[in-house]
């Protein structure tokens, strides 16, 4: 079953696709992190991507200077 995100992204995907004239699928910064071969593929790389973005500005703010 398809997430709601799942679906907006494949409306962008499909719109970005109509206006590029190619397809646009794994041309997006979170495509880094799909696996095609699971439900929602878009929407967990999307998730992962985030995760990772996440992880790596808070060991960066804890990071300080002497």
């Amino acid at each position: 079953m398809l997430t709601k995100k799942q679906q907006e992204m494949d409306i962008k995907k499909w719109n970005d696709s109509q206006k590029a004239g190619y397809d646009t699928c794994g041309t997006y910064e979170f495509c880094s992190k799909c696996d095609k071969s699971l439900e929602n593929p878009c929407d967990k790389a999307l998730k992962a991507s985030k995760s990772v973005k996440s992880a790596s500005k808070k060991t960066a703010a804890k990071k300080t200077t002497k």
